[in-house]
C-alpha cells in the first residue's frame, strides 16, 4: 500500500463507534442545550429546520434566536428568542450582547442557518465568532465571514467546521494549503480534507454525498447519497452528535454520520425523498432501534 494515501476509516451498515450509541444521553440536561442563531425576515424555515432535526437527533434542549420582525409572523413560541434586527429584518449587530447572554446558557452554539449577506450581519457574525466561549457548530451562510477571515474558526479547537466539498477546496485555497493529488475521486477529496485538517485546529466534516470527517488525527468515510438536498440534516444531526461527546468528538462526528447513512438508505429503501418531516420521522425510528446496540 502506498503509505502517502491518506488513511481513513470506511463506515457502512455497522457503527464504528457502537458505545457511542448505547450510551447516548437519557436526560434533557445530559442531551445538551443548542442554540441556533439565523433567519431574516424573507426566510425562517432553515433555523426552523435546525431546530426540529437537532431535537429529533437528540438534543436536550433547543433555542433559536430570530430577528424582531418575525416576532408578528411566528408568535410566542417557547424556545425562541427575538432579538434586534438590521434595517433589512435580519439579525442585527446590535443583538450581539443579548446572544451572547444566550450563548453562556448553551453547550454550543449552531451558527449558519439562513443570515443574511448585509453589513450589519457580517458585523454580527464575526463579533459571535470572535467573542462565543462555548462550543460552536459553523455552517452555511456563516461560510461567507469564514471565507474572509477564516481564522475565527480555523485556529479554535472548540469549533465544527461543516462543509461541502466545493467550500473544502476554497478553504484550501484561501488558507493556501497545497492539495497534492495521488488518485482519483474519493482519494482526491480525502486529501484535500487531510491537508486541510492538518492546517487547522478545528474538527471537520464534509458533507457531500459521502460525509468525510477529521477529528483527532483520524479520517473517516461514511456514504450518505441523497442527503444533499436537505444540508440541515448534516447540520443538525453532526452538531448534536459533537456536541454531546465532548471528550470524543471523532467519535462522536462519526457516529452522527452513521445515523445519517442509515436515514439515507431507509429513505431511498422506501422509496421517499427527504424532507424536514420524512427524516425527522427517520431519524427517531433509527434511534429508537439502536437502543440494541
Amino acid at each position: 500500500m502506498n503509505q502517502d494515501l491518506p488513511q481513513f476509516d470506511r463506515q457502512d451498515a455497522e457503527p464504528l463507534y457502537p458505545k457511542v450509541l448505547y450510551s447516548r444521553p437519557v436526560t434533557r440536561a445530559a442531551g445538551g442545550r443548542i442554540l441556533i442563531v439565523g433567519g431574516h425576515t424573507g426566510e425562517f424555515a432553515v433555523p426552523t429546520a435546525v431546530y426540529q432535526l437537532s431535537a429529533a437527533a437528540g438534543a436536550g434542549e433547543c433555542h433559536v434566536t430570530l430577528p424582531a420582525g418575525l416576532a408578528k409572523i411566528v408568535g410566542d413560541v417557547p424556545g425562541i428568542a427575538y432579538v434586534a434586527a438590521s434595517p433589512s429584518g435580519s439579525l442585527g449587530s446590535e443583538s450581539l450582547g443579548r446572544i451572547l447572554q444566550l450563548a453562556e446558557d448553551a453547550d454550543a452554539v449552531s451558527l449558519g442557518a439562513s443570515l443574511s449577506a448585509n453589513s450589519h450581519t457580517a458585523i454580527l457574525t464575526e463579533r459571535l465568532l470572535a467573542e462565543v466561549t462555548v462550543p460552536m457548530i459553523i455552517y452555511g451562510d456563516a461560510l461567507v465571514t469564514i471565507m474572509r477571515q477564516p481564522q475565527l474558526v480555523t485556529d479554535r479547537r472548540d469549533r465544527l467546521l461543516l462543509l461541502t466539498m466545493t467550500e473544502a477546496f476554497k478553504l484550501c485555497a484561501k488558507l493556501e494549503v497545497s492539495v497534492r493529488f495521488t488518485g482519483g475521486g474519493l482519494i482526491n477529496k480525502l486529501e484535500a480534507v487531510r491537508a486541510l485538517a492538518n492546517a487547522t485546529s478545528c474538527d471537520l466534516a464534509v458533507c457531500d454525498g459521502d460525509i468525510i470527517t477529521a477529528a483527532g488525527g483520524r479520517l473517516s468515510v461514511t456514504k450518505t447519497p441523497g442527503l444533499e438536498s436537505l444540508p440541515a440534516a448534516y447540520w443538525s444531526v453532526l452538531g448534536v452528535f459533537w456536541t454531546q461527546n465532548a471528550t470524543r468528538r471523532a467519535e462522536g462526528l462519526v457516529t452522527g454520520a452513521w445515523l445519517l447513512g442509515r436515514v439515507a438508505e431507509d429513505l431511498a429503501s422506501n422509496d421517499i425523498k427527504p424532507s424536514v418531516t420524512t427524516v425527522t420521522a427517520s431519524i427517531t425510528r433509527l434511534l429508537a432501534a439502536a437502543e440494541d446496540f
